[in-house]
């Protein structure tokens, strides 16, 4: 509470006001312990008048929220207490906000900025405010703000759509199993250490099949690869072939059945030639019609869709057309413009060519490959055991007495913990061994072929605009000794409220509008 009554008193000149967020305890218990009426009991001893303080639960209706709202855009009440779900989307109270204190931790990221967005707004009259979270060391506080970091990492890795990330992080084994329940409930640290590393050895069996499908794919795309190497190079050589041809005669004259003709009369003759054809088939035909620039042409016709035309030279490609206009203009210009698409075909061709030879050579390096955090697996499992083993034992026997003693196994899990970081996506810049997921074989071919296509654009110095940051300050939990920080976060000042904020109220307004 000193941070509250510290703040309250600085900035009584100017009537600035504070939001205290708190999701657990909105209820009283059965015994009768409320923790807002406790907050603000606290509050009132040290020095701040009752007037001054209001929860938002007092305020059971629309009418009396917007009064409540208006006294403290007004600065008349000075501290609001409430939770996420009530004091969060719809709240614009910033006008006087200065400070606002997290004393606890909600469960979805997203709760956590709307949290933040009551004073990181438009509007604010402020132009520093100051973020509090409350933490104490030892408590459920810590798994908290965890399961945070790992929600918050997943949901930015589905949502970048970054796409060397072919598996997002599993926030499934982040959930609150009983063994850590039993770990943090239990106070021992060897307990909360075992859990642990049952979580590690989760994720490593994870990567370790995830390992298996790749070999498994390295085998498949081998026994695939060197037939579609010779169907892409014969491809290609065929393309060759027919645009040398198309070039050598491309001032030859247009034949239609037997008869050369210019494009004026190869019209006339087209259509007669399409007139003489049926109207359906009951499969699929084909109808030679004439020659193109050296290469023969012919009409091809469906059951149940559309016809096309077909360039049959030593390869064969189809131009579309539609059953509505399929005359002889639609039929000549499609036939050109096939023709004409050569060159882009080949293009595709050389470079389908190159993604499937640099994926042959890729898969043959990985093919074998052994799973790299083998050794770590095996060590890691072996001092689970071990550890497990000496917790569980009831009596001293041999075989107890011979394991090493509790301390020793714990500090030799966290070393080799430390020693390996498993992510999905790796952000340390230091040296550690990472297990991370592998980019596919055709992005990175294809990001190597930009990147050598590609000029690098030149960089220059930027002014960075201003945006909105905020100062987030920790600091025990009331009634609790001073404790070293769990978490540190950099300390920075608003110059100006976030752009983004400002559309997003729009948004709140049009939605809250509909309803």
């Amino acid at each position: 509470m000193a941070n509250v009554t510290a703040i309250w008193q600085r900035t009584s000149p100017a009537r600035s006001t504070q939001l205290i967020f708190a999701d657990l305890g909105v209820n009283a218990t059965p015994w009768g312990y409320a923790v807002y009426q406790d907050v603000i009991a606290k509050l009132m001893q040290h020095g701040i008048p009752r007037q001054d303080i209001a929860a938002i639960g007092d305020a059971d209706t629309d009418a009396k929220k917007h009064v409540l709202f208006e006294q403290v855009r007004q600065g008349t009440v000075r501290i609001l207490l409430g939770s996420t779900q009530k004091m969060g989307t719809g709240t614009n109270v910033q006008t006087r906000l200065v400070a606002l204190h997290h004393l606890d931790a909600p469960w979805k990221p997203a709760e956590v900025e709307q949290r933040d967005g009551r004073i990181l707004r438009q509007g604010n009259t402020n132009e520093e405010v100051s973020i509090f979270r409350y933490v104490t060391e030892g408590s459920f506080d810590a798994y908290m703000w965890q399961a945070l970091e790992t929600k918050a990492r997943f949901i930015n890795q589905v949502m970048t759509g970054d796409s060397t990330v072919r598996q997002a992080e599993d926030i499934g084994s982040q959930e609150l199993s009983y063994a850590e329940v039993k770990a943090i409930a239990s106070g021992n640290p060897a307990v909360l250490t075992l859990a642990e590393a049952d979580a590690e050895l989760k994720r490593l069996t994870i990567l370790k099949k995830h390992h298996a499908d790749e070999q498994y794919l390295a085998r498949r795309a081998l026994r695939d690869l060197p037939e579609i190497l010779t169907r892409l190079k014969r491809r290609l050589a065929d393309l060759r072939h027919d645009i040398a041809t198309a070039h050598t005669h491309a001032a030859d004259p247009l034949t239609i059945g037997a008869r050369t003709c210019t494009r004026k009369d190869a019209l006339d003759l087209l259509g007669a030639r399409l007139h003489s054809l049926p109207m359906a088939v009951a499969e699929h035909r084909s109808f030679r019609l004439g020659m193109y620039r050296g290469l023969p042409f012919s009409l091809v016709m469906y059951p149940h869709s559309a016809p096309q035309v077909c360039i049959e030279g030593t390869a064969t490609r189809f131009g579309d057309l539609s059953r509505q206009n399929c005359g002889p203009l639609a039929v000549l210009n499609a036939v050109e413009r096939t023709v004409g698409g050569y060159e882009g075909e080949q293009e595709k061709t050389q470079r389908d060519l190159t993604i499937a030879q640099g994926q042959l050579s890729d898969y043959e390096a990985r093919l074998g490959g052994r799973f790299a955090h083998a050794a770590y697996l095996e060590e890691l499992t072996n001092l689970r055991d071990k550890l497990e083993a000496r917790l569980s034992a009831s009596e001293s026997t041999p075989e107890t007495d011979a394991l090493p003693p509790i301390h020793i196994l714990v500090e030799r899990i966290k070393a080799l913990k430390a020693a390996h970081t498993i992510e999905a996506t790796p952000e340390r810049s230091a040296t550690r061994r990472s297990a991370t997921a592998e980019a596919s074989v055709t992005t990175r071919i294809r990001q190597r072929l930009r990147d050598v296509s590609t000029p690098q654009p030149e960089t220059t110095d930027t002014e960075a605009s201003p945006e909105a940051t905020h100062r987030t300050t920790l600091a025990p939990q009331p009634g609790q000794p001073l404790q070293p920080a769990l978490f540190n976060t950099p300390q920075q000042h608003l110059s100006k409220p976030r752009p983004a904020y400002q559309e997003r109220v729009t948004q709140d307004k049009r939605q809250m509008s509909l309803l």
